[in-house]
């Protein structure tokens, strides 16, 4: 028996083949995924990435798939995604979020219990395990911030992190790239009265709203370097609005794409190397992408 066969009968999870990676994106855009399962529970996701490995079959664990551009060309391998593993609640004295729970779900949480922390994130559309692995941070603040541990799963065991070993960095963390699947993260945060805190959230999605572009994205494109801003560079090298196939520089903001129905991965991935390039030519700044390329380009 194969890969395929076992994955066929597979109970613990939602199982399709050749799935377009375009429905499960940000951007709308990308092709085929080899396989994809939609896991239901830790257990599911342990079998199935001991299953992959067994097999040698290579790997993608996904939430919302927000920041993703996935290559045209698909991607050969198994595309996991953990969005139904998605509890809130109280353990101890802490609040602890599973990977595929959204941030808003966590808002929503800690402003129904009187606690302040990750309001600043309210209208990113993450899940908790994506913001934890690129470390979110919005207003000046990260989800790092009030982190206490993070829990792994790696070749059937898991461990637990706390903050300090978690190398938490500028949209960064020990996580990013690597095969250790984060499951949950346990935070602290600040009590505070609620009318302050709903007040809060209306204010940081309204503040969003006015600054960045509605319509298909993947998020901000590059982080920002020391000093500066991505946007503020594409709007002084005269780069906003300008169209690539389906896709397009947003004029609201910067450091947006912004991409149609007829949009291709590769459109996408030549407006980043277009602004790379010219914002390399004209500032002497090489922009680092935040949006995490996904199969061949």
């Amino acid at each position: 028996m194969g890969f395929k066969d076992e994955l066929s009968s597979f109970p613990h999870a939602i199982v399709k083949f050749n799935e377009p990676m375009k429905k499960h994106t940000g951007l709308g855009v990308g092709g085929e995924a080899e396989y994809y399962a939609e896991v239901k529970s830790l257990y599911g996701l342990n079998t199935l990435s001991l299953l992959a490995s067994e097999y040698k079959v290579p790997f993608k664990v996904v939430g919302f798939g927000t920041n993703l551009l996935v290559s045209d060309n698909g991607y050969k391998g198994l595309v996991i995604n953990m969005s139904k593993i998605n509890d809130v609640f109280f353990k101890r004295d802490t609040v602890r979020a599973m990977a595929g729970a959204s941030l808003e779900k966590l808002i929503k949480f800690t402003v129904d219990h009187k606690l302040s922390g990750v309001e600043c994130l309210s209208g990113i559309p993450a899940t908790v395990g994506g913001a934890v692995v690129m470390n979110a941070g919005a207003f000046g603040h990260n989800i790092s911030d009030y982190i206490e541990t993070v829990e792994t799963l790696k070749d059937g065991k898991l461990k637990i992190y706390n903050k300090e070993d978690c190398k938490f960095g500028y949209r960064t963390s020990r996580f990013f790239g690597k095969k250790e699947i984060v499951v949950s993260a346990s935070f602290n945060f600040i009590e505070k009265d609620r009318e302050s805190l709903i007040s809060s959230v209306r204010t940081y999605e309204d503040i969003r709203k006015s600054i960045q572009p509605t319509g298909r994205s993947c998020g901000s494109v590059f982080k920002n370097p020391k000093q500066t801003s991505a946007g503020m560079l594409i709007e002084k090298s005269g780069l906003k609005g300008l169209i690539i196939g389906g896709a397009k520089i947003s004029e609201k903001h910067g450091n947006f794409i912004i991409t149609t129905p007829r949009a291709t991965a590769m459109d996408v991935y030549n407006l980043i190397i277009t602004a790379k390039m010219k914002i390399k030519d004209e500032f002497q700044i090489e922009l680092k992408e935040e949006v995490e390329f996904v199969g061949e380009f």
